[in-house]
Protein backbone atom coordinates (compact mmCIF):
# COMPACT_ATOMS: atom_id res chain seq x y z
CA UNK A 1 0.00 0.00 0.00
CA UNK A 2 1.49 3.32 -1.03
CA UNK A 3 1.95 6.12 1.53
CA UNK A 4 -0.50 8.96 0.92
CA UNK A 5 1.18 12.01 -0.60
CA UNK A 6 -0.16 14.46 1.94
CA UNK A 7 2.50 17.09 1.28
CA UNK A 8 1.25 17.54 -2.28
CA UNK A 9 -2.37 17.77 -1.13
CA UNK A 10 -1.82 20.66 1.30
CA UNK A 11 0.91 22.57 -0.54
CA UNK A 12 -1.37 25.31 -1.87
CA UNK A 13 -2.86 26.28 1.51
CA UNK A 14 -0.27 25.20 4.07
CA UNK A 15 3.47 24.87 4.61
CA UNK A 16 5.04 21.58 5.69
CA UNK A 17 7.60 21.37 8.46
CA UNK A 18 6.86 24.73 10.05
CA UNK A 19 7.68 23.44 13.54
CA UNK A 20 11.24 22.37 12.62
CA UNK A 21 11.76 23.71 9.08
CA UNK A 22 15.49 22.96 9.10
CA UNK A 23 14.75 19.23 9.50
CA UNK A 24 12.65 18.91 6.32
CA UNK A 25 14.40 16.47 4.02
CA UNK A 26 16.59 15.09 6.81
CA UNK A 27 16.53 11.39 5.88
CA UNK A 28 18.13 10.32 9.16
CA UNK A 29 15.42 12.06 11.19
CA UNK A 30 12.74 10.59 8.93
CA UNK A 31 14.12 7.07 9.36
CA UNK A 32 14.21 7.44 13.13
CA UNK A 33 10.64 8.74 13.15
CA UNK A 34 9.11 6.49 10.51
CA UNK A 35 10.95 3.26 11.30
CA UNK A 36 10.56 0.49 8.71
CA UNK A 37 8.51 2.74 6.40
CA UNK A 38 11.50 4.95 5.62
CA UNK A 39 14.27 2.40 5.99
CA UNK A 40 12.78 -0.02 3.46
CA UNK A 41 14.03 0.72 -0.07
CA UNK A 42 10.83 -0.44 -1.73
CA UNK A 43 8.78 1.84 0.52
CA UNK A 44 10.96 4.82 -0.32
CA UNK A 45 10.41 4.22 -4.02
CA UNK A 46 6.64 4.54 -3.52
CA UNK A 47 6.92 8.10 -2.25
CA UNK A 48 6.07 10.88 -4.67
CA UNK A 49 7.89 13.30 -2.39
CA UNK A 50 10.59 12.64 0.26
CA UNK A 51 8.28 14.45 2.71
CA UNK A 52 5.37 12.02 2.22
CA UNK A 53 4.36 9.86 5.16
CA UNK A 54 1.80 7.15 5.72
CA UNK A 55 -1.71 7.98 6.87
CA UNK A 56 -2.91 4.40 6.44
CA UNK A 57 -0.85 1.20 6.40
CA UNK A 58 -1.50 -2.36 5.36
CA UNK A 59 -1.78 -4.48 8.49
CA UNK A 60 0.82 -7.15 9.05
CA UNK A 61 -0.22 -10.60 10.34
CA UNK A 62 -1.36 -10.31 13.95
CA UNK A 63 -1.82 -6.54 13.86
CA UNK A 64 -5.22 -4.84 14.32
CA UNK A 65 -6.99 -4.06 11.05
CA UNK A 66 -10.07 -2.34 9.68
CA UNK A 67 -11.70 -2.73 6.27
CA UNK A 68 -11.11 0.01 3.73
CA UNK A 69 -11.24 0.42 -0.09
CA UNK A 70 -7.54 -0.60 -0.32
CA UNK A 71 -7.84 -3.72 1.82
CA UNK A 72 -7.45 -4.37 5.53
CA UNK A 73 -5.25 -1.78 7.18
CA UNK A 74 -4.62 0.41 10.19
CA UNK A 75 -3.82 4.07 10.91
CA UNK A 76 -0.26 5.32 10.70
CA UNK A 77 1.47 6.43 13.87
CA UNK A 78 0.96 10.16 13.32
CA UNK A 79 -2.72 9.95 12.41
CA UNK A 80 -3.47 7.96 15.57
CA UNK A 81 -2.34 10.89 17.72
CA UNK A 82 -4.13 13.47 15.58
CA UNK A 83 -7.36 11.47 15.68
CA UNK A 84 -7.32 11.13 19.46
CA UNK A 85 -6.46 14.80 20.05
CA UNK A 86 -8.90 16.04 17.41
CA UNK A 87 -11.74 13.93 18.79
CA UNK A 88 -11.29 15.31 22.30
CA UNK A 89 -10.11 18.88 21.64
CA UNK A 90 -11.51 19.72 18.24
CA UNK A 91 -9.97 21.94 15.58
CA UNK A 92 -7.31 23.51 17.81
CA UNK A 93 -5.60 23.27 21.18
CA UNK A 94 -3.55 25.65 23.29
CA UNK A 95 -0.73 23.37 24.48
CA UNK A 96 0.70 20.15 23.04
CA UNK A 97 3.36 18.32 25.04
CA UNK A 98 5.86 15.62 24.17
CA UNK A 99 9.49 14.60 24.13
CA UNK A 100 12.14 16.73 22.40
CA UNK A 101 12.80 13.94 19.88
CA UNK A 102 9.16 14.01 18.69
CA UNK A 103 9.35 17.50 17.18
CA UNK A 104 10.22 16.13 13.73
CA UNK A 105 8.79 14.25 12.02
CA UNK A 106 6.04 13.24 14.46
CA UNK A 107 4.68 16.59 15.61
CA UNK A 108 5.32 18.25 12.27
CA UNK A 109 3.35 15.46 10.59
CA UNK A 110 0.57 15.80 13.16
CA UNK A 111 0.38 19.51 12.32
CA UNK A 112 0.33 18.89 8.57
CA UNK A 113 -2.45 16.32 8.52
CA UNK A 114 -4.57 17.98 11.24
CA UNK A 115 -4.45 21.45 9.72
CA UNK A 116 -5.28 19.94 6.33
CA UNK A 117 -8.26 18.15 7.85
CA UNK A 118 -9.56 21.09 9.92
CA UNK A 119 -8.61 23.60 7.21
CA UNK A 120 -6.79 25.97 9.56
CA UNK A 121 -3.23 27.01 10.34
CA UNK A 122 -3.31 26.94 14.16
CA UNK A 123 -4.01 23.38 15.27
CA UNK A 124 -1.52 23.89 18.13
CA UNK A 125 -0.70 27.29 19.60
CA UNK A 126 2.20 26.25 21.86
CA UNK A 127 4.43 23.17 22.00
CA UNK A 128 6.23 22.18 25.21
CA UNK A 129 8.98 19.66 24.46
CA UNK A 130 10.56 17.91 27.43
CA UNK A 131 14.16 16.72 27.65
CA UNK A 132 15.21 13.10 27.25
CA UNK A 133 15.64 10.57 30.03
CA UNK A 134 19.06 8.95 29.78
CA UNK A 135 20.63 6.16 31.81
CA UNK A 136 24.26 6.86 32.73
CA UNK A 137 24.59 9.12 29.70
CA UNK A 138 22.90 6.80 27.17
CA UNK A 139 19.34 6.97 25.84
CA UNK A 140 17.15 4.47 27.67
CA UNK A 141 16.40 1.56 25.35
CA UNK A 142 15.47 -2.09 25.72
CA UNK A 143 17.84 -2.90 22.87
CA UNK A 144 20.75 -1.41 24.85
CA UNK A 145 19.61 -3.35 27.92
CA UNK A 146 19.72 -0.20 30.05
CA UNK A 147 15.95 -0.06 30.48
CA UNK A 148 14.70 0.51 34.04
CA UNK A 149 11.12 0.67 35.26
CA UNK A 150 9.80 2.90 38.05
CA UNK A 151 9.08 -0.26 40.05
CA UNK A 152 12.73 -1.31 39.85
CA UNK A 153 13.98 2.21 40.58
CA UNK A 154 11.87 2.28 43.76
CA UNK A 155 13.71 -0.80 45.02
CA UNK A 156 16.88 1.31 45.23
CA UNK A 157 15.52 4.72 46.17
CA UNK A 158 12.43 6.17 47.80
CA UNK A 159 9.71 7.92 45.83
CA UNK A 160 10.72 11.21 47.45
CA UNK A 161 14.35 10.78 46.33
CA UNK A 162 13.24 10.10 42.75
CA UNK A 163 10.99 13.17 42.79
CA UNK A 164 13.90 15.31 43.99
CA UNK A 165 16.10 13.94 41.19
CA UNK A 166 13.45 14.98 38.66
CA UNK A 167 12.92 18.40 40.28
CA UNK A 168 16.66 19.14 40.21
CA UNK A 169 16.45 19.31 36.40
CA UNK A 170 14.57 21.77 34.23
CA UNK A 171 11.62 20.22 32.42
CA UNK A 172 13.27 20.95 29.06
CA UNK A 173 16.72 19.55 29.92
CA UNK A 174 18.04 16.01 29.69
CA UNK A 175 17.55 14.03 32.89
CA UNK A 176 20.32 11.51 33.46
CA UNK A 177 19.43 8.69 35.84
CA UNK A 178 22.77 7.60 37.28
CA UNK A 179 24.55 7.00 40.58
CA UNK A 180 25.85 10.59 40.52
CA UNK A 181 22.36 12.03 39.96
CA UNK A 182 20.85 10.00 42.77
CA UNK A 183 23.72 10.87 45.12
CA UNK A 184 22.99 14.55 44.49
CA UNK A 185 19.31 13.89 45.24
CA UNK A 186 20.24 12.11 48.49
CA UNK A 187 22.41 15.03 49.58
CA UNK A 188 19.64 17.50 48.78
CA UNK A 189 17.15 15.41 50.74
CA UNK A 190 19.55 15.47 53.71
CA UNK A 191 19.83 19.24 53.41
CA UNK A 192 16.04 19.64 53.42
CA UNK A 193 15.60 17.28 56.37
CA UNK A 194 18.13 19.22 58.44
CA UNK A 195 16.50 22.53 57.48
CA UNK A 196 13.05 21.43 58.66
CA UNK A 197 14.51 19.92 61.85
CA UNK A 198 16.02 23.32 62.63
CA UNK A 199 12.68 25.00 61.93
CA UNK A 200 10.88 22.61 64.28
CA UNK A 201 13.48 23.24 66.96
CA UNK A 202 13.03 26.99 66.71
CA UNK A 203 9.24 26.67 66.85
CA UNK A 204 9.46 24.68 70.07
CA UNK A 205 11.26 27.51 71.88
CA UNK A 206 11.05 30.76 69.91
CA UNK A 207 13.72 33.25 71.07
CA UNK A 208 15.07 36.51 69.69
CA UNK A 209 18.70 37.23 68.82
CA UNK A 210 19.48 38.17 72.44
CA UNK A 211 18.36 34.80 73.70
CA UNK A 212 15.21 36.16 75.29
CA UNK A 213 11.87 34.44 74.76
CA UNK A 214 9.59 36.20 72.33
CA UNK A 215 5.91 36.70 72.88
CA UNK A 216 3.92 36.00 69.74
CA UNK A 217 1.29 38.43 68.71
CA UNK A 218 -1.94 37.54 66.95
CA UNK A 219 -0.33 37.62 63.48
CA UNK A 220 2.52 35.28 64.51
CA UNK A 221 0.09 32.87 66.14
CA UNK A 222 -2.12 32.88 63.04
CA UNK A 223 0.88 32.23 60.78
CA UNK A 224 2.06 29.37 63.00
CA UNK A 225 -1.41 27.85 62.94
CA UNK A 226 -1.49 27.96 59.13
Amino acid sequence: MSPVGLSTLIHEKHSYGKLVPEAVGDQKALQEGEGDLSISADRLSEKRSPNDFALWKASKPGEPSWPCPWGKGRPGWHIECSAMAGTLLGASMDIHGGGFDLRFPHHDNELAQSEAYFENDCWVRYFLHTGHLTIAGCKMSKSLKNFITIKDALKKHSARQLRLAFLMHSWKDTLDYSSNTMESALQYEKFLNEFFLNVKDILRAPVDITGQFEKWGEEEAELNEK
